[in-house]
This record gives C-alpha cells, structure tokens and sequence, in this order.
C-alpha cells in the first residue's frame, strides 16, 4: 500500500521417616508430568529426595511450566543442602507465577473493557492468587467496582494498589474517583493532588479534580483542570498516533495496532486512527478487521478518498476484485488526481486481462507522477502479456533508471530479451538479479537456459 495516513514459593518441607522405603518400579517413559509430578511428590513426602528430583525433573521435561514441579524439586534440593540448585528452582517457580499472573491480568483487562464485570473479577484474582502484591490487578479489580458503583469496594481495592506501591498515580486518581462518587470531596482532592504530584501530565487526573470543584462550587479551578485537561489529551492522543505511524514504519504491525487502538481510546471514532489501524492489519493479512476498520473510517468520514483507496487494496487482497475496482473509481472520483488509485485499479484490470484499460490507468498514474518506477514495471508486465516485447523493456529500463537496484525489473527485463532470444542481454539482466538478490535460485536456472540457447561457434 502506498499511502498511509498519516500494547512467596517456600514450600514447608515434610519430615523424613527413619528410613527410606524400598522404591517401586515405574515406567521411566512416562509421558504425562502429572504423573510423574505426583510420584516425586510421593517420593518427597517419604525423605526419598534424590528419586523426587529425578520424577520432578522428568515432570519439567514434558511441561516446563510445571510451577509446582520447580517448587517442589526447589525444597528437594534445599533439604539435601544443593543450596544453589534449590534457589534456581524457587526462582523459576516465582518467574513462571509471575507470568502466569499477567496472562489473567490482560484477560481481566478485556473482560472489563467489553462489560464482563463478574468474569473480570474473576481473572484479577486469579492473578492475585498466583502474585499476591500484583498492584495492577488490584488496581483493574478496583475499577470493576468503580464500573459497578461498589465505591467502598472500589476504594479498599485502590487502597490496597497503594500500600503496594505508594506512587501508583493512577491508583490515587482511581480512589479520588471512588471518594468523588461518595461525595467524599476532601479525600477526592487530596487523592487527585497526589496522583498529579506523582504524574503532572495526569489529563485523567486533572478532569477528576475539575469534578470535585466543580461540585464544591469552585468553577474557576474547575475550568482551569478542565483546559488542562483537554491539553494533555491532545498531547496524548498526537503521540499515540504518531507512535503509530512510527511502529508502521517499522513493519512492528502489532505495536502499531496497540497505539492506535489507544489513540482510540483517547478519541474514539477517530477516523485518521481507524484508517491507519486497517492499513497494520492489512499488511498483517488481517484483511476482515482491515475492512472493518475502514467501513468504520468511511462511514464516519465518507468522502476519505484514502480510505476508499486501502479498502479497495483489502478486497483486492481478499480476491473481491470488482468490489476493489468500485472503490478505486469512487475514489477517483473524490481525487482525480490520485495516482495511487489509478495504479491499483490498473492492478486490478491487469489480473482480470482487461490489459486496455490497464495500460489506460498506468498512462494516467505516470503522467500524474512520471517518477512512478512501480507503475513503469507494471505497465511493462501488461506490454509483455500482450506479446509487445519491445514496449515491456521500455518500460522496466524506465524503472531501472528511476530504481536501479530494482531486481524485479531486471529479471522481468532479462524474460523479455530471452523471449527476444537475445540471449547475452538477457544472461546480463539475469546476473544482475542474481547479484541483487542471491537467493533467487530460479533465476539460476533462467540463465542457463539462456547460456544452453546460445549457438555453439562451430568456427570456419
């Protein structure tokens, strides 16, 4: 596409009997680690602890994320005095818990963001469970209760974020939020006071204190917040888009979808954001939530002459090639002069054989930009097809002058002069691929095609 507009594991340890017992035969091939998790738990609980490592170990080789196999085989290796052993299994343990406990709290995130409050609860505590001082899911479950009205709830949850961490700024705005609803003003400000003291670009903070005193009748600090406000979240909302455009860029797609679906956040229906997230999951090759993406920009901003443009490039990639040729027109339409459009409608013609007015389009994109290397190339594929050998090297000389490291227009070149049994031009344009892109291994057999075409000098 070529416009683009511009997210503590101590186990207490058994005590061992007098004497070891006598160790039963297993299958030592075992493929399930519950198994073998259950038998070292047997072989631990009965002081066998260098048999409970080698089951625990064999439970890590088929699973291992098996936290409770690395926690058990830690104590294993404590009680034996294999000290280091032991503090690497504890911290495994802990690491994978950790893990663990984020995987539930971003599902809780999208529970909370579609409504599914009980379900949200749910996979915050979960991930308490397994971190018990994880601020962010008190903070996330605290505002499940804010979403349901369960203030006092709310607020022991933002409380508890913060004897966590005492610089949470947004556990404090959460709280205020939580006080401001009780018509608690006084602990409202001060707990917005604070998140701003912690974060000076809080914008949610700013709108928060502008409610409690616009509640306490003090309106001109309530507009001053309130412009304060609207400020920052201008800024926000410019560099999450432009964070965007960045990550696009850089072909970091899913980076780039995380920035503008906050940029979405900040100013929902944006149509720029919207249009732009379509083009990431188009070059993903999601082309269903491109489409969608798109129809959202257009309907909100229905003369984007752009966006006509990369739907159409989604349905052209989708195979809906007249859907794709009814955008490209309505698009010019709107924009007589997008060479783009003209381009990819002519695509669009070329793979339907309607060379004519393919070559009518690449016509009309190279007058609109004679710089246009890509339209050249393409323009030369139709001259090919249509058995005009002579017009298709024009056209890739053409693009190989505007591009010379353009390896697909040497290739293309060297069929043609192949085609023209001018073998040595084309042996040329084949090396100069193969130079280009070394990996191209078919070309190989292209130019030995052309060297073994070549009439042996039988002399005089």
């Amino acid at each position: 596409m070529k416009k683009l507009w511009i997210i503590l594991l101590a186990l207490a340890l058994g005590q061992a009997p007098a004497a070891a017992q006598p160790t039963p035969w297993h299958d030592t091939e075992s493929v399930d680690p519950a198994a073998s998790f259950n038998r070292g738990v047997g072989y631990f609980n009965r002081g066998v602890y260098t048999q409970a490592i080698k089951e625990f170990t064999e439970a890590l080789r088929l699973n291992p994320k098996h936290i409770m196999a690395y926690n058990y085989r830690g104590s294993a290796y404590l009680t034996i005095g294999e000290y280091d052993r032991a503090l690497a299994d504890y911290n495994e343990a802990l690491r994978l818990k950790q893990v663990l406990a984020a995987v539930y709290y971003e599902q809780g995130i999208r529970y909370l963001e579609t409504g599914n409050y009980t379900q949200a609860i749910e996979e915050f505590t979960k991930a308490l469970q397994h971190s018990p001082g994880f601020t962010d899911a008190f903070n996330g479950r605290g505002k499940v209760y804010l979403k349901q009205g369960e203030y006092d709830w709310a607020i022991r949850e933002f409380t508890e974020a913060l004897r966590c961490n005492p610089a949470y700024a947004d556990a404090f705005c959460n709280r205020g939020s939580g006080y401001y609803h009780k018509k608690n003003y006084d602990r409202a400000l001060g707990d917005y006071n604070d998140a701003l003291r912690l974060n000076p670009a809080f914008a949610g903070a700013y709108n928060g204190r502008g409610d409690v005193y616009l509640a306490i009748g003090e309106y001109d600090r309530a507009l001053g917040d309130y412009n304060e406000a609207l400020r920052l979240k201008q800024v926000l909302i410019k560099d999450s888009f432009n964070r965007g455009n960045a990550y696009f860029y850089e072909g970091a797609y899913d980076q780039a979808i995380a920035e503008y679906t906050e940029t979405l956040k900040l100013k929902p229906g944006d149509p720029l954001a919207l249009n732009n997230r379509g083009a990431a999951y188009l070059n993903k090759g999601e082309y269903d939530r491109a489409l969608g993406d798109y129809e959202e920009s257009l309907r909100l901003n229905p003369g984007s002459a752009d966006a006509l443009n990369n739907r159409g490039l989604a349905y052209r990639l989708k195979g809906e090639y007249d859907h794709a040729i009814t955008d490209y027109t309505e698009a010019l339409r709107l924009n007589p002069g997008y060479a783009d459009a003209f381009f990819y409608r002519a695509s669009i013609y070329y793979l339907k054989s309607a060379y004519d007015q393919a070559i009518a389009d690449y016509d009309e994109a190279l007058r609109l930009n004679p710089g246009y290397a890509d339209a050249f190339f393409n323009r030369g594929n139709v001259y090919f097809d249509k058995g005009d050998s002579d017009r298709a090297i024009a056209d890739y000389t053409e693009a190989l002058r505007l591009n010379p490291g353009y390896a697909d227009a040497f290739f293309n070149r060297g069929i043609a002069y192949h085609y023209k049994k001018e073998y040595d031009r084309a042996i040329a344009d084949y090396t100069e691929t193969l130079r280009l892109n070394p990996r191209a291994l078919e070309i190989v057999t292209m130019r030995q095609k052309a060297y073994s075409a070549i009439p042996l000098d039988t002399g005089g």
